[in-house]
């Protein structure tokens, strides 16, 4: 039971996040609102990235607690169908979070344009597993 929480508790983030994107898209000729609803998306992407790996490794049975080896065994278990991808968003949620630079902000944002279609296949996924 506590498995299927913690997908729901994903599938909830993902569609946080998706929201947060259509917003964005929305505003993308306003360049001030554009950037505070930027920002809520990396807040949103932060969170879903950590909650995929860790939600796969609860549902794979696994100990571990890092999350580039956790996208490693993710792969190997065909939850996703690039380790080398995952572990951009990775990078990209490190700098997020270790930087307020406008650049910085402009390459995690393309990240997380790439990692919503990633997130929702792994979603299904982890949806097909016992």
């Amino acid at each position: 039971m506590g498995n299927v929480v913690k997908i729901d508790e994903f599938e909830k983030a993902i569609d946080t996040l998706k929201s947060a994107l259509g917003f964005a898209e929305q505003l993308k000729n306003d360049e001030t609102h554009f950037k505070i609803v930027r920002d809520a998306c990396i807040q949103r992407f932060e969170y879903c990235i950590e909650l995929a790996w860790k939600t796969s490794m609860k549902k794979l049975g696994s100990q571990t607690k890092f999350a580039k080896p956790a996208i490693r065994e993710m792969a190997r278990a065909d939850l996703i169908e690039s380790a080398e991808l995952w572990l951009d968003f990775i990078e990209a949620r490190n700098n997020s979070s270790h930087s307020y630079e406008e650049e910085v902000a402009k390459s995690v944002f393309t990240h997380i344009l790439q990692f919503k279609p990633e997130a929702e296949k792994l979603l299904a996924s982890l949806k097909k597993l016992p």
